[in-house]
Order: C-alpha cells, then structure tokens, then sequence
C-alpha cells in the first residue's frame, strides 16, 4: 500500500540558481546536497528541514527536459504550498523579488495566492481557514 508522496522532481536550468532561489527567496532548508559521481549531485530542499516531502532539483540534460524548465504542468499549478501566515510569507517572499499573480485574497477552504518559481513553474501560496 502506498502511504506517501516523498519527493517531487522539479527541473531546473541550473541548480546553484535554483539552490538560491528555493533557499533565499522562498526561505526552503537544503536537506541533502551530495555529489554521488562527476555526473550525478542529488540536491533536495524542502520547506522544513523534517518535511515529509523534499524536492530534488535536477539540471535538465536532454532536448525534452530543457523544454519543460518552467512548464513541467502545462501551466497549470505545480505544486501548493501551505503557509500558516501568507499575509507575512507573501511580504517576505515578494521582498525578495518573488514574482506573485495578485495579493492573498478569499479562495475555497482559506486564502491563496498564485506565484512563479524562478523559471515561471506556476505555484500557489495557501492558508486554510
């Protein structure tokens, strides 16, 4: 039986950049960042350090995953974050630059706010009532 969803792939043009980006703007800890060959550095950041779900960043190597940097949904949300204070992580993440669709407003179930990885991944910031 399945129990858990425990990484998620999210590809990336350069991993030092996405490696800042989920770390300084969105405020993600580093939770592993090994190097197991010259061709192979498996890199994961999730919100918390002890989240049950952690994102391995990987570069895109080949033609067909370079097409798919910043559009691994087809536009659609790739991934939801859940904040216990967007008002306050929307300031702090617009203040280093991240770019948002709107202001936290009233949607199903809470408050949400659509916004962009570095590479225009469409995410969404949520706060349940």
């Amino acid at each position: 039986m399945i129990t858990k969803a425990t990484q998620i792939t999210v590809l990336v043009r350069d991993v030092e950049e996405a490696k800042k980006f989920y770390a300084e703007k969105l405020g993600f800890s580093v939770c592993t960042d090994k190097m197991f060959s010259p061709d192979w550095r498996y890199l994961t950041v999730a919100p918390q350090q002890d989240n049950a779900t952690v994102f391995e960043l990987v570069k895109a190597e080949t033609p067909e995953q370079q097409k798919l940097v910043g559009n691994q949904s087809g536009g659609q949300i790739f991934i939801m974050f859940q904040s216990n204070d967007i008002e306050g992580d929307y300031i702090a993440m617009k203040e280093e630059g991240v770019v948002f669709h709107g202001t936290p407003g009233m949607v199903p179930g809470g408050k949400g706010v659509g916004f962009e990885d570095l590479y225009g991944n469409q995410l969404d910031l949520y706060q349940p009532e």
